[in-house]
């Protein structure tokens, strides 16, 4: 009877000794798969944020405007600018009032704009409003400059050409003020660049 009951606590022993391997087997190899699944997902997302975010960075990238050749002469920016691309010189810019010597007081160009109420700005149907600039005949009205460097100004500002002048040929581009006497500071100056955004209206 002894011995009965040894070999039944034996087979009792080798049971539990088995079934808890099992379990530690089961519960291990689970964790292991569970890591193995926790893994591939994690790395999936990683490899969809990645490519969202160079997708982003090309999105950004494709934004940013182009930056504009500098030509040499006036003329060759105007006829590359004809193109519908951006065209950029070196110039020099001034500045006049609508009540300088020999100043009619509206612009040159349609629809005649009356400068002397202190209207320094156009409205443009694309561009919004913008500053008022002479230019040479040769840039025609309506053309939209961006104008950088300007010592008074802190960022790039944009001008449409309603105005002429006699003196202002070329490279030279002559920005509107409110009056002779109110042009805050601003001169005569140059190494200023002139990128061509539109070629007339």
């Amino acid at each position: 009877m002894l011995k009965k009951k040894r070999i039944y606590h034996y087979f009792c022993y080798l049971f539990a000794v088995s079934f808890c391997f099992v379990l530690f087997f089961v519960v291990a190899s689970g964790n292991q798969r569970t890591s193995v699944i926790t893994y591939n997902v994690n790395n999936a997302k990683s490899i969809q944020a990645t490519r969202m975010q160079d997708q982003y960075h090309l999105l950004m990238e494709s934004k940013k405007p182009a930056v504009p050749l500098v030509y040499e002469t006036f003329e060759e920016a105007i006829t590359v600018a004809q193109t519908g691309n951006v065209a950029s010189f070196i110039g020099k810019i001034t500045g006049y009032g609508p009540d300088c010597k020999g100043c009619g007081g509206s612009s040159a160009c349609p629809p005649r704009q009356n400068f002397k109420n202190g209207n320094i700005y156009f409205n443009d149907e694309i561009y919004g409003k913008v500053r008022v600039v002479a230019a040479d005949r040769r840039l025609p009205c309506g053309s939209i400059v961006r104008i950088h460097n300007i010592s008074i100004y802190n960022e790039p500002i944009i001008a449409i050409v309603m105005d002429r002048g006699g003196a202002v040929k070329g490279k030279h581009l002559d920005l509107l003020f409110e009056t002779e006497k109110n042009m805050q500071g601003m001169h005569t100056q140059a190494n200023i660049q002139f990128d061509i955004l539109r070629v007339g209206f």
